[in-house]
C-alpha cells in the first residue's frame, strides 16, 4: 500500500461483504449491512452499483477461485469467536491493522461492555472515519480508533497511550494481516500480546503456508493472488505451516484452540461453495 493510498485490498473486502449481504438470509455465510458504505468509491459513485458489484465478484472469481469464500468465512469464523469472547466477559477488543472492519458496530454487546482499540495505517483509518460521521451512529468513548505505521511505530506505545489496560481481559483480532508483514513483526505482535493480556486473553488470525508467501506454491488462485498483490503495492511476505501452528503458538506462549483448515471451514460454513486451501483460520489463548 502506497503511503498517500488507503488500502485497496481493505475496499476490495469490503466489496465482498457487501456482496454478500445482498444474499438471502438462508444463503449468507456472513452478514455485514454497513460494509456497503466502504467500497471503492468507483463502485459507490456508478449510477448502476449493483452491476459493478455482481461484475467485480464474478472476474475475482474467475481468476482467484475460492478466495473470496475463503475471506468470507474467515470474517464469519472471526466473528463467532468474538462473540464466545463477548459471552465470556470480554473487556477489550483490539483489531490489529482494522481496516473496514464494522464488528464495533454490528455486535450490539461491545457498545454496552467492551472498549475497541481499532489500529491502522493513517491514510486508511483517515477513509473510515469520514465514511463513519456520514452515515453511522457510533460512540467515540468505547471506540479508539489509533493511527499507526506498523513498520515505524509501537505497538505498546500507541495502545498505553490510548488508554489500554494490560489488566483487562482481551481479544485481539488480526485479519487479512500476517502474510503482509515480516516474521519479527509477526513475533514482536504476539510477544506484546503475551506479555500484556491476563490469562485466558485471546488472539484470532488467519495465515497462509509459507509456500504462498515465497510463491512455490502450486495452487493457481493463490499464485494469481500473489501476482495482484504486488501490482498493487502489496506484497507477501509470511507463511506457517499448518502442521507447524500448534508448536509455533506454543513456543511464543499462546495454546491453539482451534486451527481451521479449508475442509474445516468450508463444511462449517460454506457446504455449497468452494473454498481456497491458502487461508487458514487460529484461534489461540494466552497459556500462562
Amino acid at each position: 500500500m502506497k503511503g498517500d493510498q488507503s488500502s485497496i485490498t481493505a475496499e476490495n473486502n469490503a466489496l465482498l461483504r457487501a456482496h454478500e449481504a445482498m444474499r438471502p438470509e438462508s444463503e449468507r455465510i456472513c452478514h455485514d449491512p454497513y460494509a456497503v458504505y466502504f467500497m471503492p468509491d468507483r463502485i459507490l459513485s456508478s449510477a448502476d452499483r449493483t452491476d459493478q458489484i455482481e461484475i467485480a465478484i464474478s472476474d475475482w472469481e474467475t481468476h482467484f477461485p475460492g478466495v473470496c469464500n475463503s475471506i468470507l468465512a474467515r470474517t464469519r469464523f472471526i466473528d463467532d469467536c468474538l462473540e464466545e469472547a463477548i459471552n465470556d466477559g470480554l473487556q477489550q477488543l483490539v483489531i490489529l491493522g482494522a481496516g473496514y472492519d464494522t464488528r464495533a458496530f454490528r455486535f450490539r454487546a461491545i457498545k454496552e461492555k467492551t472498549t475497541v482499540f481499532e489500529l491502522d495505517h493513517p491514510t486508511t483509518q483517515k477513509r473510515k472515519l469520514a465514511i463513519i460521521q456520514n452515515h453511522l451512529d457510533w460512540n467515540a468513548s468505547s471506540i479508539r480508533h489509533i493511527p499507526i505505521d506498523f513498520a515505524k511505530e509501537e505497538l505498546s506505545e500507541k495502545l498505553f497511550s490510548c488508554g489500554y489496560d494490560d489488566r483487562l481481559k482481551t481479544l485481539f483480532i488480526w485479519e487479512g494481516i500476517t502474510y503482509y508483514i515480516s516474521a519479527s513483526a509477526v513475533d514482536r505482535t504476539l510477544d506484546f500480546i503475551n506479555h500484556h493480556t491476563p490469562s485466558k486473553s485471546g488472539i484470532v488470525f488467519d495465515y497462509f503456508p509459507p509456500t504462498v508467501a515465497d510463491g512455490t506454491t502450486r495452487l493457481p488462485e493463490a499464485k494469481a493472488l500473489r501476482e495482484g498483490l504486488k501490482r498493487i503495492g502489496e506484497e507477501l511476505l509470511f507463511g506457517i505451516k499448518p502442521d507447524e501452528i500448534f508448536a509455533f503458538m506454543k513456543k511464543r506462549g499462546f495454546q491453539v484452540v482451534r486451527n481451521l483448515s479449508s475442509r474445516d471451514y468450508q463444511q462449517a460454513y460454506c457446504k455449497r461453495r468452494n473454498v481456497s486451501d491458502m487461508f487458514l483460520f487460529v484461534q489461540a489463548t494466552v497459556s500462562r
